[in-house]
Formats: C-alpha cells, structure tokens, sequence
C-alpha cells in the first residue's frame, strides 16, 4: 500500500485544513493511511543556509523537521495543500520545503510523487493560484520528484468557502483517491 504524507501549509482551522480532513478521511475508507504535518503548528527554525546538509545529508538543527524529514523520506506521495499569498504558497509551506533540502542532496526525493493543492481567495482571474502551483511543480522538477496531480480552489476567502465547492471538492478527492490506489 502506497505512503501517504499530507502536509498542510496553513496555521488557520480553514480551507486548507478542512480540505486535508477531508482528503484523510476518504483515504481512511479506501484503507490508505496517511499522516499530516502542519509545519506552522511545529517548531521548525528556518534555513540558514550553512550547506553542510549538502555535505552530510542531515541538518544541524534540532527541531520538529527531524521527524518530518523520515516521514517525508518514508512516504510515496507528498500532497501539499496550501494556502494562497500574493499568488504564492504559504510561508509556514516554504519554510519546511527549505528545510528538506538534506533528502534533496542527498537525492532521496527522486522518484517521489507529488500532489499540489492550492486554495485561494479571489477568482481565478485574479491570478489567486497560479504561482503557488507553478512554484510546487518547480519543487517536485527540480527535487526529482514527479508532479502527478494539481488542483486549485478559487474564491476560498472565508475559513469554510471550500465546502460551497462540494462538487469539485469532492471530484478532487476522487482523482486522488483514484492515483494513489492505482500505484
């Protein structure tokens, strides 16, 4: 059975959140299982940028990326679910994605699959998703990884928008559901 990680890039009880819930709990029923991480919610420090990861494949600090690097090491599918800012992901988002450079150096996100869900606030005219998924897909290119899906939600501004999008809510957890079953 494929290894699931979710990792949820906001903070916020909202869209992003309520999406991973229900993403988790589809899978539960199909009988796959998948932790989440919510890098905002850990004490994660940020990159300095000292490159001895580059050199030892480990990072120096201390923290709760410790963990998240084996369980991002151990899993088959990365789904990133973020939440939009300035047409870009989230900051708690970038951060982790920093921090896992020790599993990039040392080439062990190569052949990863990556799922990219990007929610945002303002129509899709208003370029409100674009970046952030174009900045997943340079991610999983550049890692080695393989972006199997994206998503973009549009006009989530409130915490819960998301659930008036059932429909394609829904549709979505199904592609999903039906990518990983499929490996």
């Amino acid at each position: 059975m494929a290894r699931v990680l979710i990792i949820i890039g906001s903070r916020r009880e909202g869209n992003s959140t309520l999406f991973g819930k229900k993403l988790k709990e589809a899978l539960k029923k199909e009988r796959i299982s998948a932790d989440t991480i919510t890098p905002g919610n850990q004490k994660i420090y940020l990159c300095t940028g000292c490159m001895d990861c580059d050199e030892n494949g480990i990072c120096d600090f201390k923290d709760d990326m410790i963990e998240n690097v084996e369980k991002v090491n151990s899993a088959e599918y990365l789904i990133f679910i973020t939440p939009t800012r300035w047409n870009l992901l989230s900051g708690d988002l970038k951060i982790f994605m920093d921090r896992l450079n020790p599993l990039y150096a040392s080439r062990k996100l190569e052949g990863k699959k990556l799922i990219a869900i990007a929610i945002g606030s303002k129509k899709k005219e208003e370029y409100s998703t674009d970046g952030a998924v174009t900045s997943l897909g340079s991610f999983a290119d550049s890692s080695g990884m393989k972006l199997v899906y994206h998503k973009q939600f549009n006009e989530c501004l409130k915490y819960n928008d998301i659930l008036n999008q059932e429909e394609n809510l829904t549709k979505t957890i199904e592609e999903i559901k039906k990518i990983i079953k499929a490996s």
